[in-house]
């Protein structure tokens, strides 16, 4: 222990401290690049996922092409039921338009003979209110009647031409076990598909009736006053 203890001294102590201090440091340098190249893979991955997500659907050229795609499987004929609702919701739009321009001119014929005093007159509008609105009535519900069957129509045969491509040969099991871009394939084949054809037959009778209120607009005041030359 003498011979030892003249060794230990504060030089050779600490350079002995230096050399543990960087085989410490050699051995940490060395596991590193080990611990980085899962995370690096893992950042990969995740960049990856990011980019696609990125990828959403967009307003173009393809998309107005998709659309009329679905429509044509939805509306594959001219001469079909499909094509006869919608002509009777265009026509129940047009009655109902000229249903609530009677109703406007009526009400105020009531509020005209009030104001008059007229006892006569606000009898004959007020019987001619009361006549008409069991056809007003009728109007309505071939309107709403038009609207849910079309709805139930599109349903069955965009459901039914989705049903044949997914049950066709392993096309479930491809979709369901071995391709993980479509998710719940089920579900959208069900809620998803009805959401899309209420959206559609809300979208034509939401976008039809105000083109036509315009267009009856404008065949109106043109026979009334005339076309003006601009």
């Amino acid at each position: 222990m003498a011979g030892f203890s003249k060794y230990v001294t504060a030089k050779n102590s600490s350079i002995a401290g230096g050399l543990l201090l960087m085989l410490y440091l050699l051995k940490n340098r060395r596991r590193r690049p080990k611990q980085d190249c899962p995370k690096r893979g893992s950042d990969l991955v995740l960049n990856l996922e990011k980019d696609g997500k990125k990828d959403r659907a967009a307003v173009d050229k393809m998309f107005f092409l998709q659309i009329l795609r679905i429509v044509r499987i939805m509306v594959p004929q001219f001469f079909c039921m499909e094509a006869g609702y919608l002509i009777l919701i265009a026509a129940m739009l047009v009655a109902r338009t000229y249903c609530d321009v009677w109703m406007i001119q009526n009400g105020t014929m009531i509020e005209s003979a009030i104001i008059g005093r007229s006892t006569k007159d606000f009898k004959t509008f007020l019987f001619s209110f009361i006549r008409f609105m069991p056809l007003i009535a009728l109007v309505n519900n071939f309107l709403k009647l038009g609207l849910n069957e079309l709805k139930l129509r599109f349903r069955e045969r965009l459901t039914k031409n989705l049903y044949d491509q997914y049950l066709q040969g392993f096309t479930y099991y491809k979709m369901g076990n071995l391709d993980n871009r479509i998710a719940n394939a089920d579900q959208l084949l069900t809620q998803d598909v009805e959401k899309f054809c209420n959206s559609v037959v809300d979208l034509y009778s939401n976008l039809s009736k105000p083109l036509l209120d315009i267009g009856l607009y404008i065949f109106k005041l043109t026979s009334a006053i005339g076309a003006q030359p601009s």
